[in-house]
C-alpha cells in the first residue's frame, strides 16, 4: 500500500499531565477506538499503537527507532522525559539509543544485572523487607503501605545498589517524586537538575559513597571500554528513575490485588506468587506507555499511516487488555495471559529479572507477616498518573483485625 491509500488514525484525548487521578480508564478506552490513534502532546501530535498484534510489530520494527537524535525539537520540553534526556553528544542512554551505541551501553549494563548478582541481591532484599515489616508491625491502626513499605523497600535497595548511604535516601525520593509526578513544569525541571546535580557531585567526589554501582562505573572510566563521567551521571539517573519508581509501583499494585481477596485466596506458593506478579504487570503496568520511538520512513501499521519523523508511543495498558489477544481487564493470575510490560525485542527491559525478584520478595514477605491484613473501610486507595507513569500513592491497609475485648465472665478458648 502507498501512503495515499493508508488510513489516518483517529484522534483521542488522554491525560498527559501528572494529576491525582487514575489514567487507566482513558488509556484502555483509547485502545477501543482504533488499533492506532493520535494524541495531542505538548503542542504536537503523537502516534499511539494500542492493538497487541500491531504493538508486537512496532516493538520489533527497526524503522521505528529509539535514537535520541531523531527527537523533534518541539518534544524537548524541560522536565518531561525527552526534555530531561541529555544531548546525544553529551551522553546516550540505553533506552534512547540504537545500533552500536545501544549494544555497547547494554553490554556494560549487563555486567550489573547478571543472574549471580540478581541472586546475591535477593538475599539482601529479604533482610530489608524483614526490617521494614518489623517497623510496620509497631504502627498502630491503619497504615499507608506506600509510605511504610512499598516505596521504602525498592528505594533502600536501589540506594544500596548505587552505594548511597541511608542519609541520602530522602533526597532520592524527593527528586524522583518531583520529576515524575509534579504537575508544575518548573518543579519537574528543578527535580531533574537536582538529581543530576547530586549524582554529578558524587561522581566528582565519591568519598561519601560506599562500594556500589556508582563507584564501579567510576572505576570503569579508565577501563578497557571507555565510559565518560557524563555517562556515569546519565546512566545512574536513569537507573534511579526506571528501577526504583517502576518497581515500587508494581509492588503496590500487587499488594492491592491481594488485599482485594479473602486471605484464603491470596497467593502462597512460589508459583502462585510468580503468576500473581505477572498478572499485576499485565493489569497494572507501572509504565502504561513505553518510551518513545520515531519513524525513520513512512510506516504501514495495520493499514494506518505513521509518517516519517512521527513520534510513536506503545499503549502498553491497552495492548495488555486487548480482546483480540484473548485478554480482559479482569485480574486472573490462573489464566496466564501474556503481557508486554517489559517490552519486546532488542529493547526488552534488562532489569526485568531484578524487578520480578523485588516484587516477589516484597509480596511474599508481606503476606507471610500479615496474613489477615485488609484494605481500610474508611480511606480510599488513591492514584497518581499521566499517560507514561502510574502509581498508587495511598494504599490504606489495616494490618490485623483488632481483637474484640474478651468477656471475663466467659471462659477463654
Amino acid at each position: 500500500m502507498t501512503p495515499e491509500t493508508l488510513s489516518t488514525p483517529p484522534h483521542v484525548d488522554v491525560p498527559t499531565v501528572p494529576a491525582p487521578v487514575d489514567c487507566m480508564p482513558s488509556l484502555v478506552a483509547a485502545g477501543q477506538v482504533a488499533p492506532v490513534v493520535t494524541v495531542d502532546y505538548y503542542g504536537g501530535t503523537a502516534w499511539v499503537v494500542t492493538d497487541m498484534d500491531l504493538v508486537r510489530q512496532a516493538l520489533t520494527d527497526r524503522r521505528l527507532s529509539k535514537d535520541i537524535e531523531l527527537t523533534p525539537e518541539w518534544m524537548r520540553v524541560p522536565g518531561v522525559m525527552l526534555g530531561s534526556q541529555p544531548r546525544a553528544d553529551v551522553a546516550r542512554t540505553m533506552v534512547m539509543s540504537e545500533g552500536r551505541e545501544h549494544d555497547r551501553i547494554r553490554r556494560l549494563h549487563q555486567r550489573i544485572f547478571t543472574p549471580r548478582d540478581t541472586a546475591r541481591w535477593g538475599a539482601r532484599l529479604e533482610v530489608l523487607a524483614a526490617e521494614l515489616l518489623d517497623a510496620l508491625a509497631a504502627e498502630p491502626g491503619e497504615v499507608n503501605l506506600v509510605e511504610h513499605y512499598t516505596y521504602p523497600l525498592p528505594l533502600a535497595f536501589i540506594c544500596e545498589m548505587l552505594g548511597l548511604p541511608p542519609e541520602m535516601h530522602g533526597q532520592m525520593r524527593r527528586a524522583t517524586d518531583d520529576i515524575i509526578y509534579s504537575p508544575d513544569q518548573a518543579v519537574r525541571t528543578a527535580g531533574v537538575g537536582a538529581l543530576a546535580g547530586a549524582v554529578a557531585g558524587w561522581a566528582s567526589n565519591p568519598e561519601p559513597l560506599r562500594d556500589g554501582l556508582i563507584t564501579g562505573l567510576l572505576h570503569a572510566v579508565d577501563g578497557d571500554e571507555a565510559i565518560t563521567l557524563d555517562e556515569v551521571v546519565t546512566w545512574t539517573v536513569g537507573l534511579v528513575m526506571a528501577g526504583y519508581e517502576s518497581t515500587a509501583s508494581l509492588i503496590s499494585a500487587g499488594i492491592l490485588e491481594a488485599m482485594r481477596c479473602e486471605p484464603g485466596r491470596r497467593p502462597g506458593t512460589e508459583a502462585e506468587i510468580d503468576a500473581w506478579i505477572d498478572e499485576t504487570l499485565r493489569i497494572h503496568p507501572p509504565f502504561p506507555h513505553a518510551t518513545w520511538r520515531f519513524a525513520t520512513e513512512d510506516v504501514d501499521l495495520g493499514g494506518y499511516l505513521v509518517p516519517k519523523g512521527a513520534p510513536v508511543q506503545i499503549n502498553v495498558a491497552a495492548a495488555n487488555r486487548c480482546p483480540h489477544n484473548g485478554s480482559t481487564g479482569t485480574f486472573d493470575p490462573a489464566a496466564g495471559r501474556p503481557h508486554i510490560s517489559f517490552g519486546l525485542g532488542h529493547h526488552y527491559c534488562l532489569g526485568a529479572p531484578m524487578a520480578r525478584q523485588e516484587a516477589r520478595i516484597a509480596l511474599s514477605a508481606f503476606l507471610a507477616r500479615f496474613p489477615r491484613a485488609r484494605l481500610s473501610d474508611t480511606t480510599e486507595v488513591r492514584w497518581q498518573s499521566e499517560w507514561m507513569t502510574r502509581r498508587i500513592n495511598v494504599l490504606p491497609v489495616v494490618l490485623t483485625d483488632r481483637a474484640r475485648p474478651r468477656n471475663p465472665d466467659r471462659p477463654g478458648r
